[in-house]
C-alpha cells in the first residue's frame, strides 16, 4: 500500500501546472484545490464546515480561541499526547492541566472530573493519542456537567469512530493532521472542522483569510453581512494552506477506508502474535469504538528500564523501530518545562515509562508483520532469559 500514488502525483502536476499554489490565487472557490479539499474533508466526516491550514498545532491554537479562552484560562488534557498540544495551549495563553490515563492509554474519566468539579477548567482539549478514546458518551456528560468546552485533538484519529461517528465531529471543534505518518499525509497539514458558523468563519480570519477573500471559501455565500464585521477585527496568524498541499491530500481522502482496514487486520494480527507472551501487556480499545489502528502500543511486564532500552536497540538491529517514552522524548510530559506543572500524574508516567510504540507502517503486509511480531517475542524471550 503507498500513500503517494499516481492519482496523487498527476493531481500535485496539475496544480503545479496551472501556477496557482496560493489558495487566493484562485478565482473562486471551485477552482481552488484548498477549497475542493475542505468542502470534501467535512462531508468525509459529517461537519459542516472545514477550513484547511498549515498544520492540526495551528488548528488547535484556533480552536482555543475561537472557544473564547483568554490568558490564564485553564484547559485540560491527557498526560499522555504529543508536545504540540500543550505548546498549542501555552501560545493561546492558557494554562495546561494535565489528567491522568488509564491502562488503556486513554483520558481517566475519574481524575478527570475530580480536577475539573471545582468549576475552574474552562476547556477540554481531548487528544486521541495513537487513535485511542475514552467513553465519548461519558465525556461529554462531564464536560455538560461542569460547563467545559471540548474541543478535540483527533491529529491521530481520522478514520476512528464512536458508534459510527467520525471522532473530531462532538465538541465545538476538532482538529486532524496531515503531517507524515498520519492517515492522510500533505507532509505538513491540518483542518480544523465545526459544526458552528461563527467558528468557522472566525478560524478562516485567523487563519489568514483578508480581506474579501472568504468569497473563495464554500459555506459564505449568504453570509456576507456576518463576514463584513468580522472582517479585520481579528489578527491574522496566516496559517492557510496552501494548494499544492490540498492536491495532495484530496485523491488520499477515497483511499480512507481501505487504510483503516488494512491497518486494522496488521494490528490484529500482530497482537495476536505478542499476546502470547506474559512479558506483554496489550492494552483494549473502548467498547463503541471502531480503531484506524495505524501503530501499536503494549506495556512491558518485569521488565526494567534497560531492559526495555537493550530490546528497542536490539530489534533496530533487525530493522524493527519501536520508541520508548524515555530520555528527551516529546510525548514524556515531565520533559515539558516551558509550563508550570501542578499535576503529578505518576500512574501515567510509570506506564508510559513502561511502554514500547510501534507504527505500523503503510508497506506491511501480513507476512510482514508476522514475521515482526514473531522478532519481538524472540528478542523479548532471550533477554529476560538472559538475566
Amino acid at each position: 500500500m503507498k500513500i503517494i500514488d499516481e492519482q496523487v502525483i498527476q493531481n500535485v502536476l496539475k496544480v503545479l501546472n496551472k501556477e496557482k499554489l496560493f489558495r487566493y490565487d484562485c478565482d473562486s472557490a471551485e477552482a481552488s484545490e484548498v477549497a475542493i479539499f475542505e468542502r470534501e474533508i467535512s462531508e468525509l466526516v459529517g461537519s459542516q464546515y472545514a477550513v484547511a491550514m498549515n498544520s492540526c498545532s495551528s488548528a488547535l491554537f484556533v480552536s482555543l480561541l475561537c472557544a473564547g479562552v483568554k490568558y490564564g484560562d485553564k484547559v485540560a488534557i491527557p498526560a499522555f499526547t504529543f508536545i504540540a498540544v500543550p505548546s498549542a495551549i501555552v501560545h493561546a495563553g492558557a494554562q495546561p492541566v494535565l489528567i491522568e490515563i488509564n491502562e488503556d492509554y486513554v483520558m481517566d474519566l475519574v481524575d478527570f472530573e475530580a480536577k475539573i468539579s471545582d468549576g475552574t477548567v474552562k476547556v477540554l482539549m481531548l487528544s486521541y493519542m495513537r487513535g485511542r478514546a475514552p467513553n465519548l458518551d461519558r465525556v461529554m456528560e462531564l464536560c455538560e456537567k461542569y460547563s467545559v468546552t471540548l474541543i478535540e485533538d483527533s491529529a491521530h484519529s481520522l478514520g476512528v469512530l464512536w458508534n459510527g461517528k467520525q471522532t473530531g465531529t462532538f465538541g465545538l471543534a476538532g482538529a486532524y493532521s496531515a503531517q507524515s505518518y498520519k492517515m492522510i499525509d500533505g507532509g505538513e497539514g491540518g483542518v480544523l472542522v465545526t459544526n458552528s458558523k461563527e467558528v468557522a468563519f472566525k478560524a478562516m480570519l485567523y487563519a489568514g483569510c483578508y480581506e474579501k477573500n472568504w468569497k473563495k471559501h464554500f459555506g459564505t455565500d449568504k453570509s456576507e453581512a456576518d463576514l463584513e464585521k468580522l472582517m479585520n477585527t481579528l489578527p491574522a496568524y496566516n496559517f492557510r494552506m496552501s494548494n499544492l498541499t490540498a492536491a495532495s491530500l484530496r485523491p488520499q481522502l477515497d483511499q480512507i477506508e481501505d487504510r483503516v482496514t488494512h491497518f486494522n487486520e496488521n494490528y490484529k494480527t500482530l497482537a495476536i502474535i505478542l499476546s502470547t507472551s506474559n512479558r506483554i501487556r496489550l492494552p483494549g480499545f473502548t467498547s463503541g469504538i471502531r480503531p484506524a489502528a495505524d501503530s501499536i502500543q503494549w506495556e512491558f511486564v518485569g521488565l526494567s528500564e534497560q531492559q526495555i532500552i537493550q530490546v528497542k536497540d536490539e530489534l533496530l538491529k533487525h530493522e524493527i523501530k519501536i520508541e520508548v517514552f524515555t530520555g528527551s522524548n516529546a510525548r514524556c510530559f515531565w520533559n515539558w518545562s516551558y509550563f508550570e506543572q501542578n499535576e503529578s500524574c505518576d500512574f501515567t508516567r510509570k506506564l508510559i515509562q513502561r511502554t514500547a510504540d510501534m507504527r505500523l507502517r503503510h508497506h506491511l503486509m501480513p507476512k510482514d508483520v508476522e514475521l515482526i511480531g514473531k522478532k519481538i517475542l524472540e528478542v523479548v524471550n532471550n533477554k529476560v532469559n538472559s538475566v
